[in-house]
């Protein structure tokens, strides 16, 4: 099976994304199959992130 890119903000904090940190609602689940798991480049959230946290993407994670 192939790697799969992960967006380098899920699950690391509300400062970030709140998607993945605490509460997982239905809205959050829908996200994260859509965006978090291999397209977060088309994420408005990624992509305002990712203009504020450029650093933070040396650090993409894998599965």
């Amino acid at each position: 099976m192939g790697k799969t890119n992960i967006c380098p903000f899920y699950g690391k904090n509300d400062d970030y994304c709140d998607v993945g940190c605490g509460y997982i609602s239905p809205h959050d689940v829908n996200m994260i199959i859509r965006y978090c798991s291999g397209r977060h480049t088309d994420c408005a959230k990624y992509l305002e992130l990712a203009d504020r946290f450029p650093h933070e993407l040396v650090h993409l994670i894998k599965c």
